[in-house]
């Protein structure tokens, strides 16, 4: 009998949604068919079966599950559903507990610390604080109660809790530092009003500096790598740029690859195809992996500087805050944030140098 096991949909996510099955606990399915929707931080993704059988549910529509975690069997009989990993002697381990444990390298006997019948993903974090019993507000005399919440409370959407993972997992993980640098973006934005009219399509200051970044990837190729360990860094043969959307319906960094074989305008039109998907929700997971450089905007008026995180796997984020006036000339504030791991101050003051000399002859672009 064959399983269907839940596969990894998104470098970030510990857990994600079964939503729906599309095919009912013991039809009969093709290989290749469709059989269940789920939904992770980013997109909703459907599952085919590996192979042709009696199919029979493992887990129920609507419960999380973890990368690897058998949700479903085909082949000629059914099968018990199992929506929780047990040790051999000890409490219930729900797979999103099991992954933190495994991320935090916590022996897993120590969950008995916590006296707990099953151990949840909370259960992990405050054994990693020192925890082992949660924290309750006592009321006079000694009598344990639970804390209300003194206002009005709001569930986060689980977009916003990947991001505030992917935030968290980036300022545990990298060692960061930042440098920003003033660059004279007059002759940037002259140049996008000609390529606008030229085009008739929208061209700005962020499309540039996507295709002037990727420029820079044979010059600074460690600016583009992955650290694999402490000794050890891969290259990235191309620039894959990822660039941060949000239009108020959560932050998504889609990835425009092969970014330095592209013109100005392809970009333009490619990221304006990304800010549609992000008013609809259309993006998928081929559209927000595989980047090898971020560039975040934060171009609303009046903002001077922003810092990015460098996101795991990578080795650099630039932000580019909006154009401001200063004297006679046009300038925008480019901040870098890099893994000293991997780039140093001085690498970073002539990768930043090199983007500045392009972006302020933007004809070569």
């Amino acid at each position: 009998m064959g399983e269907i096991r839940m596969p990894k949909l998104n470098t970030n996510d510990a857990e994600y949604t079964l939503l729906e099955w599309l095919a009912e606990d013991g039809a009969r399915v093709e290989r290749d068919d469709l059989v269940a929707t789920v939904e992770t931080s980013k997109t909703v993704e459907e599952l085919a079966s590996p192979e042709q059988g009696i199919l029979s549910h493992a887990l129920a529509a609507g419960k999380t599950c973890a990368p690897g975690q058998v949700i479903a069997r085909v082949g000629e009989r059914s099968a018990p559903r199992q929506d929780t990993q047990v040790t051999a002697d000890g409490p219930v381990i729900t797979a999103p507990a099991r992954e933190l444990l495994d991320e935090l390298g916590i022996d897993p006997a120590r969950v008995r610390e916590l006296g707990v019948k099953v151990v949840r993903r909370a259960d992990v974090e405050r054994l990693a604080a020192g925890k082992a019993e949660p924290e309750t507000p006592k009321e006079p005399g000694g009598q344990e109660t639970p804390e209300k919440p003194s206002g009005q409370v709001r569930s986060l959407p689980k977009h916003q809790q990947a991001v505030a993972r992917t935030v968290s997992l980036s300022h545990r993980t990298v060692p960061a530092g930042y440098t920003a640098i003033k660059v004279d973006v007059g002759a940037a934005l002259q140049r996008a009003r000609e390529v606008t009219k030229q085009v008739r399509k929208l061209v700005g200051l962020p499309d540039l500096l996507v295709k002037a970044v990727a420029h820079l990837h044979d010059d600074f190729p460690l600016f583009f790598a992955h650290l694999v360990d402490d000794t050890t860094a891969e290259l990235a043969e191309e620039a894959h740029v990822g660039v941060t959307v949000d239009l108020g319906q959560g932050l998504y960094i889609p990835v425009i690859r092969d970014t330095a074989g592209k013109t100005v305008e392809e970009i333009a039109e490619e990221l304006a195809g990304f800010r549609r998907l992000a008013q609809h929700g259309g993006f998928r997971e081929e559209h927000l992996s595989g980047g090898t450089i971020t560039v975040t905007l934060h171009h609303d008026a009046d903002i001077v500087m922003a810092i990015p995180i460098v996101f795991p796997g990578q080795a650099c984020a630039l932000a580019l805050t909006s154009p401001q006036r200063d004297g006679d000339r046009t300038v925008a504030a480019i901040g870098l944030a890099y893994d000293h791991r991997l780039l140093n101050g001085r690498d970073v003051v002539l990768f930043l140098q090199a983007l500045k000399e392009r972006l302020e002859a933007p004809e070569s672009l």
